[in-house]
């Protein structure tokens, strides 16, 4: 060692600090002086404070900080106090401070008299002066301690005062009298005073810490107008409770006494934690119009949270303080029993003392960092979350298109308007769809940004551990620990790199995983289609792709993690072996084991340091790229015109041209982008853009009915869409403008209904109070109250996600309720008698539109009834084909004659209401829906008790092992033991070098062959730990791609029934969140258990290896660490499950906003879907720091438990063992791994429990109910079927297993090639039947398709030969020829021909032919084109599909009468002579001319012959329903020419 620096820590630190820094007697006495000035600083401060607060007389004393309003109601001095324990604390402060003055009066007397025997003068004395000082400051705090009590609104400031005294004579007095008693040198200076002094000490001990450790707070609400009824315990906690997390305990015990503790069982949310607060208060920093100017949302979080920053630093500055302690105790120590304890000064036991109390200080800090850090997390979920559902309602909703060379998206109609659309080709599998990536932004993203709250770890922690470490290394080992820091810093950069890679592979995963998601969701949104038309297996190969791409970037992220880990383990070891070669070959220090052990600790916790820091960086790197996400979201996202960019809020700038109280527009042109030219010329992105153009002025006439009519898809629908702002204004003209007067308010009935999963008579009342005479009146007028009796429930039954429970018709007329019930002036209908039967319709328009609830209502309908809606019309506007609006008056004569097209759909409309007045809808005893008691359908989401289950285990074992099960487990688990026991050896073999240096001189100990020994055994390491990772790492890869696969499979395998039961929004959770789940930290913490529970394993048997007498008490350690942790399980679990099933309420309060965001927007319902929302995110919320603070309280105990077995294992080593001071060094070192271990292991088991959660949701809908999957031998013969032959035998069915008979007993025969209408009132069976053809309920007898029994036959090519059109139509996102041919089985002119045969081009005048082609793109769901032209699409798709049985349900009720005829005709022509043809319609115009009409009553058939024999019957249904029509003639005309062109047959029923 050179001599001209001192390169390790000196024997006897505490000898050089005594000589340089030991004060006088005199002067040490001096500091009993500083209680007394911080009394006189406290008296000015308090002086300050009382004058400022009574001289402002007029400001109330609530307001006044210090005031808590909520403390000054209570009578009586202990109620004003905080009740009965707080008062009795105040009262120990007051008896603590009075024995203090007493004890402190002996002193000065004794001083006093000692200075009377002198000649010194008082002020000379400073003995007198100390203790003067010290009684009047100890009577000072008595007295601020009597007027806290006495005065409780200055309670708070005062007992602060009160602390700030005591607490620096604590110290005072411990250092000169305490101290002393760890050293062999010192005795207490104030041994004079004899017992007083100590009682001294133990009084100022209680009042300065015990009481004010342990006294409870006192509630304080935010608000101190609305205080919470019950406060949170955390804020009435004491501080020993709070950071001990004691107040949890209760909780804890009574989840351990009941199998599941429900959310009601919780406590309430805190009121700083509630939505409202948060929101208000995060609103000025984190307003979306700051972002959209330029600011990254990032800086507005950052500074909205910049105190719990702070108080983040300071906790985590304490913890890394702490654990330098344990390498400094550990070297002291070692150097006592080393040197044999000479020329010390510390004894051994403060040393041990250190290495308990550390890890303890340690813990309350970092416990108290991440409940800041998790509270803000949570703070931060609600918050954006929030802000998201904000932004989201004033953003223009636009269908999806692909993304443009130039980054932008093609825009297109909402969702909902059923408006027009664009030819944007788009490929399907690039898409991103807006509410699919809304669902990722408060989903996926929205968990990585606060999965990245860690990054202050990241940033502080880390570098803080790795220069400390630098520091004391250098301590140790002089120089050398300088060039071990060199090779660190040249190694950095290859993490830095690979973190670069990874956040690109991050982003790219993200953006396959929205693409997935997108999929999924729309996917599930048309679940219904796909088992309809038999697509099961090929949808699932679509998702299964989307999962292919996106497992390729989670595969590469795997990697780059495992590399980057790799990385971080090799460099601190490549930085010690740099150390250790430099400080033995070239400096020949002494590496005894002192110095070996301590740095090894030290080496440790920079390879931990590293190690944490690169999962930090995943978190950190992902964080970031949702983070980004989200800023792009608040940028680039298009708002509507109508709101200011300023500060968010809704204006109305574009009526300057018309009256404010005009409805109409002038001179106005709208579209659905705002890249169009309002010049009207085409530019490159908007030749195909539909462009709305109101020539002139056109006003709607106040208080009347205004009709909107035109051609199918002509724009009838964007006039109203106009009006409300969610179309694109381009003024044409100097004095171009358009208005829709909201004082009064407005309500909206959107053409594809819109309900919410509530019940039916929350979905009229839609937020407004209940008046029973007014809500019976709309029930009445809007033909509801049949449909009622249809339910058990009546008004009360839930309708089901999207209105499940319903029929397409009973969805249009209670979104005409709502519109109705409403008491807006003005009320806007999109076409709600376009999904009504004409008996129906003709009912609305008489009861409804003629009625008292409309009187005097401003009413704007969008029609295809002319005939039917013209009559009550005081103003008409026709829209023509090339989307012109022109204002006609309300002469209807002059509007047909100018328009052919809708002549002739009068003509047929009027022929319609007189051949079907008379149909009514009256209740049956069995409808087709089945009925529910108490109204419920949707099942309470299931929430699983106690731990894991085998099922859900062993499907993950499975899915991990593969094939080899067996085999994957076994090396996976010999492959971490090798890796542990090589660690630990490596350890020991570095004492043994140590060793050497006791026994050789430094030049004779062979410093090659131990360090080379050294180097081969630490590859050894790095190899096993590599080879070990990435047989885990394929093993997880392979989990994740099957459980997605066996997910997917199941959901598309299951029932119909099970399907309506379950919300899309669950199986969406499952198949994003849950999955997720599965993809990151289920992996991640399955491997954690699996390594901790190994690592404590070998740790103890390390630990005891050379003292066996502590194996007894390191299992007992375990078992009571176990024991404690399984108490936390049990309350973990149940809080865990609530919270998952916390988050999906949310979601779907998301998705039934955003699907109905028009109609929220035209109601002005925002603020209650937004009051909403905050209810939801409280509950979320409330669980979830809930969950969070359990985890609190097992760290922290599990801390205690450590330092326990630690410091009394150092204690025994110290004071009751002789062995070598090496072994001791690794004893300890494994120790202290073991006890950190047992922690680690029992958060890790509970994060692995938590995180199976999801596996155990996945599991819970892989084992679902199933429809039969397919075999070989229900394969039918390949030219099946070859005729539409089609015949029942007794057929029943049921919806469910145990569910009511809904078809009774139904045989019958239908010949290849036959046209068959079925008619039936509401209820009957109809939509029933064709569900049970397909197999799509529970059915019992037999039905044959072309021969073959179809129980027997695979249902995927059951229902892949038959084709069926139903009510509402559903489409698939992409072009249209995808939605023709998803799987690419046609050719262009097939498809081209199938369009054209279904009326798509007829509907339309030339101009607009081009409109609709076969790369016209079509949102999901259809969304961006008519009702009418989905059913005219789904037409078309039947047509390629060329099915020997084709089923019409309802499937022209929303079309124009023209539109009608074509397909009408298309079926007659298109179609193969041996095709048969099943109608279910309720014209009687529609089937009149059908081979044979199947009538149906209460699930039987009544009736079933041809038409003409029908009407024969002298009193057949049919022929009542005939015979009550006003076109009576022409259906017997009709009938009798269909009978004389073929060959009438009598119905086959069998008895």
């Amino acid at each position: 060692m050179g001599t001209s620096f001192r390169t390790q820590w000196p024997n006897d630190g505490e000898l050089y600090f005594s000589q340089n820094w030991e004060a006088p007697v005199e002067d040490n006495k001096r500091y009993l002086v500083i209680p007394f000035i911080i009394s006189l600083l406290s008296a000015g401060v308090l002086l300050a404070r009382v004058t400022k607060h009574y001289a402002s007389k007029s400001r109330q004393q609530n307001e006044e900080e210090g005031v808590d309003a909520v403390e000054t109601r209570p009578k009586g001095i202990v109620a004003k106090n905080g009740g009965v324990v707080v008062f009795v604390f105040m009262l120990a402060r007051i008896l603590g401070s009075a024995a203090l003055v007493g004890l402190s009066v002996p002193v000065v007397l004794d001083s006093v008299f000692k200075l009377m025997g002198t000649s010194r003068d008082w002020y000379d004395s400073v003995d007198l002066q100390s203790s003067a000082s010290v009684l009047l400051a100890n009577a000072y705090a008595l007295a601020l301690a009597i007027v806290a009590i006495a005065v409780p609104q200055w309670r708070d400031w005062l007992i602060r005062h009160n602390i700030a005294i005591l607490l620096p004579e604590l110290v005072v007095y411990s250092v000169r009298d305490v101290w002393p008693l760890a050293t062999y040198n010192k005795e207490p200076v104030d041994r004079d005073e004899g017992w007083v002094v100590w009682a001294k000490i133990g009084v100022l001990f209680f009042t300065s810490v015990v009481i004010p450790v342990f006294i409870p707070n006192l509630y304080k609400p935010v608000d101190p107008k609305n205080p919470s009824e019950k406060a949170h315990p955390e804020q009435v906690a004491s501080w020993w409770s709070f950071h001990t997390y004691g107040y949890l305990t209760p909780l804890i015990l009574a989840a351990n006494r009941t199998e599941h503790l429900s959310e009601a069982e919780l406590p309430p949310i805190a009121d700083y934690d509630k939505a409202s607060v948060l929101a208000n208060g995060s609103y000025p920093y984190l307003n979306p119009m700051k972002v959209r100017k330029g600011r990254h949302i990032f800086w507005g979080i950052a500074q909205y949270f910049s105190y719990e920053l702070f108080k983040s630093i300071l906790a985590i500055t304490i913890y890394a303080c702490t654990i330098f302690a344990g390498p400094l105790a550990v070297n002291r120590l070692l150097n006592v029993l080393e040197s044999g304890g000479e020329s010390t000064t510390i004894r051994p036991w403060i040393w041990i003392v250190c290495m308990f109390m550390a890890p303890l200080v340690g813990s309350v800090g970092f416990q108290f960092y991440v409940v800041v850090t998790t509270r803000a997390a949570v703070n931060m979920e609600s918050i954006v979350t929030q802000l998201i559902f904000d932004y989201s309602l004033k953003v223009r909703l636009k269908a999806e298109a692909s993304q443009e060379a130039a980054g932008k998206a093609s825009p297109d109609t909402p969702a909902e308007t059923g408006g027009e659309q664009t030819k944007t080709a788009r490929k399907p599998k690039t898409a991103s769809s807006f509410i699919g990536r809304l669902n990722n932004l408060v989903t996926i993203d929205l968990n990585n940004i606060t999965a990245a709250r860690n990054c202050l770890l990241l940033a502080w922690l880390v570098p803080f551990q790795v220069i400390a470490s630098s520091i004391f290394l250098y301590i140790l080992l002089g120089w050398s620990a300088f060039v071990g820091l060199a090779v660190m810093v040249a190694l950095l950069p290859v993490p830095g790199y690979l973190t670069s890679v990874l956040q690109g592979v991050q982003g790219e995963k993200m953006k396959k995983t929205d693409s997935r998601t997108q999929t999924v969701t729309e996917s599930m949104n048309v679940i219904r289609m796909v088992k309809m038309f038999g697509w099961e297996s090929k949808v699932k190969s679509r998702i299964d792709q989307a999962r292919a791409e996106e497992m390729k970037y989670i595969k590469k992220g795997k990697l780059l993690n495992l590399f980057i880990s790799a990385v971080t383990f090799i460099i601190p070891t490549i930085t010690m072996l740099a150390t250790y070669t430099t400080a033995s070959i070239f400096m020949k220090l002494k590496l005894n084991a002192s110095i070996v052990f301590s740095s090894m600790i030290l080496f440790d916790s920079m390879r931990d340091s590293l190690h944490q820091a690169n999962y930090y960086i995943g978190e950190f790197v992902k964080g970031r790229v949702s983070l980004n996400r989200l800023n792009d979201f608040f940028t680039e996202t298009e708002l509507l015109d109508g709101f200011e960019e300023a500060d968010l809020t809704l204006s109305i700038p574009h009526h300057q041209g018309l009256d404010e109280g005009v409805i109409g527009f002038k001179n106005a042109t709208f579209t659905w982008s705002p890249e169009s030219s309002p010049t009207g010329a085409s530019t490159p992105s908007s030749s195909s853009q539909f462009r709305l153009s109101v020539p002139r002025d056109l006003q709607f006439k106040k208080g009347k009915i205004n009709l909107i009519i035109g051609p199918t898809g002509s724009g009838k629908t964007s006039i109203l869409m106009a009006l409300l702002g969610e179309m694109h204004f381009l003024p044409t003209h100097p004095d171009s403008a358009f208005n829709l007067p909201r004082a009064g308010g407005v309500s909206f009935s959107v053409q594809e209904s819109w309900v919410q999963n509530e019940t039916i008579r929350d979905n009229i009342l839609f937020n407004t109070p209940y008046d029973e005479q007014r809500y019976k009146k709309v029930l009445h007028q809007c033909a509801l109250e049949q449909d009622l009796e249809l339910f058990e429930a009546g008004d009360l039954t839930e309708v089901g996600e999207r209105g499940l429970t319903l029929s397409g018709g009973q969805k249009a007329r209670l979104t005409l309720a709502r519109a109705i019930y409403s008491k807006a002036e003005i009320v806007l209908l999109d076409d709600v008698l376009a999904a009504l039967d004409v008996h129906t319709a003709a009912w609305i328009v008489n009861k409804c539109f003629k009625g008292d609830l409309v009187e005097g209502r401003t009413i704007l309908l969008v029609t295809h009834n002319i005939a039917l809606a013209s009559p009550v019309a005081d103003f008409i506007v026709s829209v023509s084909a090339d989307g012109v609006a022109t204002s006609r008056g309300n002469d209807i004569k002059a509007v047909l004659a100018s328009e052919p097209s809708l002549k002739e759909e009068f003509k047929h409309d009027q022929e319609a209401l007189k051949s079907e007045e008379t149909i009514i809808d009256a209740p049956a005893t069995d409808g087709d829906k089945a009925k529910k008691a108490q109204g419920k359908l949707i099942l309470a989401e299931e929430v699983k008790h106690g731990n894991i289950g085998w099922k859900a285990l062993s499907m993950f074992f499975n899915a991990l092992g593969g094939d080899h099960v067996v085999a994957f487990f076994t090396l996976w688990i010999f492959g971490s033991v090798f890796e542990y026991s090589m660690h630990s050896f490596n350890l020991w073999f570095l004492g043994q070098w140590s060793t050497q240096y006791e026994t050789h001189p430094v030049e004779d100990v062979n410093v090659v062959r131990y360090l080379g020994t050294y180097v081969g055994l630490t590859s050894i390491l790095v190899a096993a730990y590599m080879a070990r990772d990435l047989w885990w790492m394929f093993g997880t890869v392979r989990a994740s791609i099957k459980i997605h696969s066996l997910l997917a499979e199941s959901i598309l395998g299951t029932t119909l029934r099970w399907l309506d039961e379950t919300p899309i929004s669950r199986i969406i959770t499952r198949m994003t969140n849950d999955i997720d789940s599965v993809d990151g930290g289920l992996m991640q913490w399955t491997e954690g258990v699996q390594n901790l529970a190994l690592i404590m394993v070998v740790d103890l048997i390390s630990a005891v290896l050379f003292v066996p007498l502590f194996t007894l008490p390191g299992l007992f350690i375990a078992i009571l660490g176990t024991w404690v942790g399984s108490l936390y399980l049990k309350a973990q679990l149940s809080v865990k499950r609530e919270m998952s099933n916390a988050k999906s309420p949310m979601v779907a309060h998301f998705q039934a906003a955003m699907s109905g965001l028009v109609s929220l927007r035209a109601y002005g319902a925002e603020g209650a879907f937004r009051e909403e929302l905050r209810k939801r995110t409280d509950h979320y919320c409330k669980v979830a720091r809930m969950t969070y603070d359990l985890n609190r309280w097992i760290n922290f105990r599990i801390d205690v438990f450590g330092a326990v077995f630690i410091g009394s294992l150092a204690a025994y080593l110290t004071y009751g063992s002789n062995i070598s001071a090496a072994n001791i060094g690794f004893s300890l070192n494994r120790a202290v791994e073991f006890t950190n271990v047992i922690l680690y292991c029992v958060r890790v088991f509970n994060m692995f429990q938590v995180e199976a959660n999801s596996l155990e949701r996945i599991a819970g809908y892989v084992d679902i109910e199933q429809e039969p999957k397919p075999t070989e031998k229900g394969k039918p013969p390949a030219a099946w079927p070859t005729t539409g032959e089609l015949r029942a035998e007794k057929l029943s069915a049921r919806y469910s297993k145990t569910g009511p008979e809904v078809l009774h007993d139904l045989s019958f025969e239908v010949r290849a090639g036959e046209r068959v209408g079925v008619v039936g009132r509401t209820g009957s069976g109809k939509s029933s039947l064709t569900l049970s053809l397909l197999r799509l309920i529970v059915t019992e007898g037999g039905v044959y398709f072309d021969g073959l029994p179809t129980s027997e036959i695979n249902l995927d090519a059951l229902r892949s030969n038959i084709t069926i059109i139903p009510q509402m139509p559903e489409l698939l996102s992409g072009t249209l020829r995808y939605n023709l041919d998803p799987f690419d089985e046609y050719d262009d002119a097939t498809l081209n021909a199938s369009l054209r045969s279904s009326g798509l081009y007829a509907a339309h005048s030339d101009s607009a032919e081009g409109r609709l082609g076969l790369e016209s793109n079509i949102a999901s769901g259809g969304s961006n084109v008519s009702v009418g032209q989905r059913q005219i699409i789904a037409l078309a798709r039947a047509i390629v599909r060329a099915s020997k049985l084709l089923i019409l349900d309802e499937a022209t009720s929303a079309i124009d009468h023209e539109t009608d005829n074509i397909i009408q005709n298309t079926l007659r022509r298109e179609l193969g002579s041996d095709v048969t043809v099943i109608t279910i319609a309720h014209r009687l115009q529609t089937i009149i001319d059908a081979d044979r009409i199947m009538v149906l009553d209460a699930g039987r058939i009544a009736e079933f012959a041809s038409p003409a024999e029908l009407l024969a019957k002298p009193e057949g249904l049919f022929k009542a329903l005939c015979d009550e029509s006003g076109d009576k003639g022409h259906l017997y005309e009709v009938a009798n020419r269909v009978k004389s062109s073929s060959v009438s047959s009598s119905s086959t029923i069998t008895p």
